[in-house]
């Protein structure tokens, strides 16, 4: 009895750490739908994903970069999101995308925070792309 409690504990501890990210206040963040009307309205904002090559080419946000950094662990994972850093200018918003908007996300914020993009100007798509809304808001969506 004790064997079937501590599995079924450890299933639900792997569902509920599956579930959306939980935000920390040393992030700032930017929702689904925030994101989309920078997107329709053109605003300085760069969304930077790091998702991995399959999943940024079977969905990304419109006008996204793709580094293909993710997890960004790596001094070639580190590099590879560095190059981005071209295509930011100063007074543009950087908007971070990683599958659920947590761990890699963080880490490529600690990147560009070390690398002069100053943290006022640094968000993390809340839930990442993985809990974007695509049944609300798909029209800024490009989808294999």
């Amino acid at each position: 009895m004790k064997k079937i409690f501590l599995f079924l504990t450890v299933i639900g501890l792997v569902f509920v750490g599956c579930g959306k990210a939980e935000k920390k206040p040393e992030y700032n963040y930017m929702d689904a739908k925030q994101s989309a009307e920078a997107i329709r309205n053109s605003e300085k904002v760069v969304f930077v994903d790091i998702q991995e090559k399959d999943d940024f080419k079977k969905e990304h946000l419109r006008g996204a970069i793709a580094t293909y950094s993710y997890p960004v662990k790596t001094q070639e994972e580190k590099a590879k999101l560095l190059k981005s850093l071209d295509q930011i200018v100063a007074e543009d918003k950087v908007v971070i995308i990683c599958p659920r908007g947590a761990g890699g996300a963080e880490r490529a914020y600690t990147v560009f925070a070390k690398n002069g993009i100053e943290k006022s100007r640094l968000y993390i798509l809340t839930n990442g792309q993985h809990g974007w809304p695509r049944d609300e808001i798909s029209d800024v969506l490009v989808q294999e």
